[in-house]
């Protein structure tokens, strides 16, 4: 019984001292700060936020380039340039995308986005494109990215097709 009445003891014992540690932990504000660290080094969208991308299809049309930035793990912004077909037509898009789970430390995040599509015509700028990918999105441990999406697609050019697609590779740093 004597045993039992110890063991009794023992373990409520240890469980208020955990307790008292996690709250003073949680009241120190160095703790806090190494945590939001700890989770950081986790999350690959807020570790490495910066990436260059070779597109293919896309805002753009064809085949380019993009530079994207994650402004917080959810939102990132991206812009660059492409061409729209074989002619080659030079086109420049902008926009931005939000990952739903990018607040979490998945590697693989699906998101939404909204892109414009313009290009210079000699004389002024003019918008050609608007585009609506939904997509996902992985950062690798090597900092290479992929994403592949499906998009809506309203297009001066192209008038009867408005499901249009594309996928990315990139380097985040």
């Amino acid at each position: 019984m004597k045993q039992i009445l110890l063991a009794i003891a023992l373990m409520s014992a240890s469980v208020s001292f955990s307790n008292n540690i996690e709250i003073n932990t949680a009241l120190d504000p160095k703790a806090e700060f190494d945590l939001l660290k700890k989770k950081r080094k986790f999350n690959r969208r807020a570790q490495y936020p910066a990436g260059f991308n070779i597109y293919g299809g896309g805002p753009h049309g064809l085949i380019g380039l993009s530079f994207d930035y994650f402004i917080t793990p959810k939102i990132a912004l991206e812009v660059g340039s492409g061409i729209r077909n074989f002619t080659p037509d030079v086109g420049f898009f902008a926009g931005g995308r939000y990952h739903f789970l990018g607040k979490t430390p998945l590697n693989l995040t699906p998101y939404l986005g909204v892109y414009s599509g313009f290009e210079y015509t000699g004389n002024d700028v003019r918008n050609y494109n608007l585009y609506v990918p939904f997509g996902i999105q992985r950062i690798k441990k090597n900092k290479i990215a992929w994403s592949i999406e499906v998009a809506y697609q309203r297009n001066s050019y192209s008038k009867g097709n408005n499901i249009y697609g594309g996928a990315k590779l990139g380097f985040r740093f």
